[in-house]
């Protein structure tokens, strides 16, 4: 393996490890302060360092800023930032709250296999037996660890209210990487990122002044651990872990570099172990080994016989890169 080909392996089991700790940073985060302003402040910083990216880009490439040129494109790009910006961050953030790093990274790992099944109900592309048997895996997998390997939590719905709220989460995701798909006919995945945590932070401000206004009390803040959570998020999560991805993605494919997103919830564990202190109980575990071979049997992609890599590109389950799971190329 050449020394390049390692650095790409790298910097994408780094980004896996990027993603599996915006988990723990999230709850560090809102030990701090509420879930809203925990978000607008994450993608606040992550927005404007996103914009600055593609203006360089742009402008090594000898290219304008891009902007959409009518309404609909309008409307695509504030679609993706409410979707995958607004909405997952809302439920990311306030399930965090209430249930643990471990089960959020486990339950967030579905987000590939759900995106697939909603691309077959609304773009009506084909899902294979096989993502189907990945899927139903997967789901129990999220079963059991919701319900803590307890059948009578099953039988009495009595889950704990962040993991129920951290169903959301693949939902808001699976719409915004549709939503993304279109998006990539048009702008770059970069760029329609930039747009999507513009647009996404610009709903999270008023939606942090409204949750402070209702709970009162003394303007939020961040300690400097919160602080450092919250650039955590920002610059690792996001824009480093995006970078990382593509240049990954653009050296050894998409469906190669797809493997690596199981990594997610392993080290999701794994650092909640290490900073929280949280424990993986045998539920979670079980629970967690069935969501990842599901995520691994129905994202299984074959290279196409004319030798292209298909661009199913999943992000990083936290709502972080666009358009995730976009197919072909991308115009400038």
């Amino acid at each position: 393996m050449s020394g390049n080909l390692r650095s790409v392996y790298l910097k994408l089991v780094l980004t896996t490890f990027f993603w599996g700790g915006t988990f723990v940073a999230a709850r560090l985060a809102v030990k701090e302060a509420p879930p809203f302003f925990s978000a607008s402040s994450r993608f606040s910083i992550a927005g404007i360092c996103l914009i600055a990216l593609t203006a360089w880009y742009a402008a090594k490439e000898g290219k304008p800023f891009p902007v959409p040129k009518n309404v609909r494109e309008l409307a695509l790009l504030f679609s993706l930032g409410v979707t995958g910006i607004f909405c997952y961050n809302a439920v990311f953030f306030t399930g965090l709250k209430l249930t643990t790093a471990t089960s959020g990274a486990l339950i967030v790992a579905i987000n590939p296999l759900l995106t697939a099944v909603l691309s077959a109900l609304w773009l009506r592309e084909r899902v294979t037996p096989t993502q189907a048997v990945g899927l139903l895996v997967s789901l129990l997998g999220v079963a059991v660890v919701i319900s803590k390997g307890s059948w009578a939590v099953l039988a009495n719905f009595a889950f704990n209210k962040g993991d129920l709220i951290m169903l959301g989460a693949p939902l808001c995701w699976a719409l915004y990487s549709i939503l993304g798909k279109k998006a990539l006919a048009t702008f770059t995945p970069l760029a329609a990122t930039a747009y999507a945590a513009l647009f996404g932070t610009m709903l999270l401000v008023p939606a942090a002044l409204v949750e402070h206004a209702v709970a009162g009390g003394p303007i939020p803040s961040f300690t400097l651990v919160g602080w450092l959570a919250i650039l955590q998020l920002a610059l690792l999560g996001t824009v480093v872990g995006f970078v990382w991805w593509y240049q990954g993605v653009g050296r050894i494919g998409a469906s190669r570099a797809a493997v690596f997103v199981n990594l997610v919830p392993f080290f999701g564990a794994l650092q909640a172990a290490l900073f929280l202190g949280e424990r993986v109980v045998l539920p979670q575990l079980v629970g967690g080994m069935l969501v990842v071979a599901g995520v691994y049997l129905g994202s299984r992609i074959k290279v196409q016989p004319d030798g292209k890599d298909p661009q199913r590109v999943p992000g990083d389950g936290v709502g972080n890169t666009v358009a995730g799971a976009g197919q072909g190329e991308a115009k400038a």
